[in-house]
């Protein structure tokens, strides 16, 4: 169940608040399944029900050229199924089984944040930071005296839960437009995590940028990219991270319309990582290359 309403404060600001209310139903339908878990947890019931509650509120100004916000909220999620209920679930990533815990509470997040957002003529800017809380937040710890099911296995992780964790994420955007078929557009972004004793969260992006220079003129359209990332440093080895490299890719795509009787033909062709650079991401799993230079063609109809 949820609720919004949008309230107009003058012709310049409006504050939108919205609730919301759901009802979240496990039922382990296997006797075996349940018995395996009550190894563990011996007084585990097959069923198990959680309310999540959610709040936001968020306040918009816009006046002349420039438009920002300001936004509160507080969400509730419950575990996951692998978090709740998974029994020697192997994680290749770090090496180690995972057992599930049906007695984690609710993860709570309370969130904060601003956005800025300017357009004049022929540029455009845009920026937006958010802060995030998260009391309980869940996370794979190891169990000491507990065998691993899987053959070289580092160990055995349940789910626990950090007292809380923090993330702060940073987005900047700016685009101009060069001439009439011209343009350009820049992204930055960066993000920063840490438990409650200050160690990194695995799985945060370092600093990423990518930026484009698009062509369109009549039916005709193609763009050139660049995107990459910086060295991943805000690593966390406990998790099986580690550092990686930077990297910058190049990319080229175009497109062109067809107009044929009543219908439309739209060409589409480009090449991915034209330099075909080795590199892998900080979320690849064991550090998997990604894709190397790759040529595509699409052509698609429309009436």
């Amino acid at each position: 169940m949820s609720l919004e309403d949008n309230i107009s404060i003058n012709k310049h600001s409006n504050l939108i608040l919205n609730t919301s209310l759901g009802n979240h139903h496990n039922n382990i339908a296997s006797d075996f399944g349940l018995a395996s878990l009550q190894i563990f947890y011996p007084n585990l019931k097959a069923e198990k029900n959680r309310f999540l509650k959610s709040f936001a509120s968020t306040y918009h100004n816009h006046k002349n050229l420039i438009h920002w916000n300001f936004h509160l909220g507080y969400g509730e999620r419950a575990p996951s199924v692998s978090e709740g209920y998974g029994f020697y679930l192997f994680n290749s990533f770090d090496g180690f089984d995972y057992i599930g815990n049906p007695n984690l509470k609710n993860e709570k997040s309370f969130e904060t944040g601003i956005g800025l957002e300017t357009i004049k003529d022929k540029w455009k800017a845009k920026f937006s930071s958010n802060y995030f809380y998260i009391k309980n937040y869940i996370i794979g710890q190891p169990l000491e005296n507990v065998a691993p099911m899987t053959i070289g296995a580092n160990g055995v992780k349940s789910y626990s839960a950090f007292d809380y964790a923090t993330i702060f994420t940073n987005e900047f955007t700016f685009s101009y437009k060069i001439q009439a078929n011209w343009q350009i557009e820049n992204k930055l972004k960066y993000s920063l995590g840490k438990d409650n004793n200050k160690n990194e969260l695995p799985f945060m992006s370092p600093f990423s940028y990518k930026s484009y220079l698009q062509f369109a003129k009549n039916k005709l359209k193609t763009s050139i990219s660049i995107n990459g990332n910086a060295a991943q440093t805000e690593y966390n080895s406990f998790y099986g991270e580690d550092k990686t490299p930077d990297y910058v890719i190049f990319n080229w795509a175009g497109s062109y319309k067809f107009s044929i009787s009543n219908q439309t033909l739209l060409l589409n062709l480009g090449v991915e990582n034209i330099f075909d650079h080795y590199y892998s991401t900080f979320s690849d799993w064991n550090n998997i290359p990604r894709m190397g230079r790759n040529f595509y063609l699409n052509i698609v109809f429309r009436n």
